[in-house]
């Protein structure tokens, strides 16, 4: 169904790396072959851990660590070892506010200032415009994250301030350029509607009710976590090289914050198969989740991240894409030493979690995209 991603990702470099053929029997997945393309591929992209979650039908097919959380105590990885996952945190931070728009404290398409009537954009007519839509699905008009002070402020009330200073570039709903910085903005409207911190609403209304026990934000998290994963980065002369500071995590954790476990991200993948609810309980409407899945905009070939896909757009917080006729929804997350994915089949109840505490990107592309092509054949 999906043979062309194996192509691309050989065309793309990954020339070397062997990949194991899917299973020849559906109903018995093949954990083995499984095992075997994760140990490969992190041994060619030199990863110290990973931890790996495969879902077929619905069902957790594997759970499983791989390799060190630690090269210097040479701890494993462990199902209970907490990642950073980058990212993915965007959509997390669209979830919670699709919650609060199912409930009617939020709408969509209303401008942000109705909620934030102290925020002071430099544009008149873009203060009129902007909304939450855009915010959510990279269309606000305002510059990517490479266009924005490579100093990140120190506090979210700091980030918002910059959008006083910052000019749009484009016409709300018009382009797509990703921009970190507007999904902290569509945080502020969360806190300031619910009267909560980012952190409290997610950890209530999304993290409880799922079951994501281990689940956390930012540097602090990962620090009092017993388990975890040691960040690296790689120097060509002497290899692994650990990262001792993520400052920009605490400020910047709507858009890419969250610690947590592939056990947590298991039970989230699952979510996103449903129609809103999970053990019993809704957190959202079906309608509300299909409008997260919908693409809002086409993702320009002038992207660089997106060379390779095939017809990728952006929902709200999720990519999303139709290879061969197949619909799913990705994310990736990208921090120092971290290095994580997510690519789900929701029509097939399929999908792949990957979290790594290396930087490879290379390594969770072809992970997920070779996992993936096992579990849907």
């Amino acid at each position: 169904m999906i043979r062309s991603w194996r192509a691309r990702l050989l065309a793309a470099g990954t020339a070397g790396i062997a990949l194991v053929a899917a299973p020849a029997a559906a109903a018995d997945f093949d954990t083995a072959a499984a095992d075997a393309l994760v140990r490969r591929l992190m041994a060619a992209e030199a990863v110290p851990g990973a931890a790996l979650a495969l879902i077929k039908d619905g069902k957790i097919v594997l759970q499983r660590g791989y390799g060190l959380r630690d090269l210097a105590s040479r701890a494993p990885v462990t199902t209970a070892t907490l990642f950073n996952i980058g990212s993915i945190s965007k959509s997390f931070t669209a979830l919670a506010v699709a919650e609060l728009v199912d409930r009617h404290r939020l709408a969509l398409d209303a401008p942000v200032v109705r909620y934030l009537p102290a925020l002071r954009l430099r544009d008149a007519r873009t203060a009129q415009a902007l909304t939450l839509r855009q915010l959510l699905s990279h269309t606000s008009g305002y510059p990517a994250d490479g266009a924005w002070p490579r100093q990140v402020p120190p506090t979210r009330a700091g980030i918002v301030g910059e959008f006083a200073a910052m000019p749009p570039d484009a016409e709300p709903g018009m382009r797509f350029q990703y921009c970190s910085r507007c999904i902290v903005l569509a945080a502020a409207v969360l806190e300031q509607v619910t009267g909560q911190s980012w952190e409290a609403y997610v950890r209530a209304q999304i993290f409880a009710p799922l079951g994501m026990h281990a689940a956390t934000f930012g540097p602090r998290g990962l620090a009092d976590a017993p388990d975890r994963a040691q960040p690296y980065g790689h120097d060509p002369v002497l290899g692994a090289v650990p990262w001792s500071r993520l400052q920009d995590l605490e400020p910047l954790a709507p858009a890419g914050g969250i610690d947590a476990d592939i056990a947590d991200m298991a039970a989230y993948a699952l979510f996103q198969f449903g129609d809103g609810t999970f053990a019993g309980r809704r957190l959202l409407s079906a309608a509300m989740l299909a409008e997260l899945h919908r693409p809002e905009i086409a993702v320009g070939a002038d992207w660089t991240p997106a060379a390779g896909r095939e017809d990728l757009h952006y929902a709200l917080g999720w990519f999303t894409a139709e290879p061969r006729g197949l619909p799913v929804i990705l994310h990736n997350g990208a921090n120092p030493g971290f290095r994580a994915a997510i690519l789900l089949a929701p029509s097939l109840k399929a999908g792949v979690v990957v979290l790594s505490n290396g930087e490879s990107s290379r390594f969770t592309e072809a992970a997920t995209r070779g996992l993936l092509e096992q579990v849907v054949e």
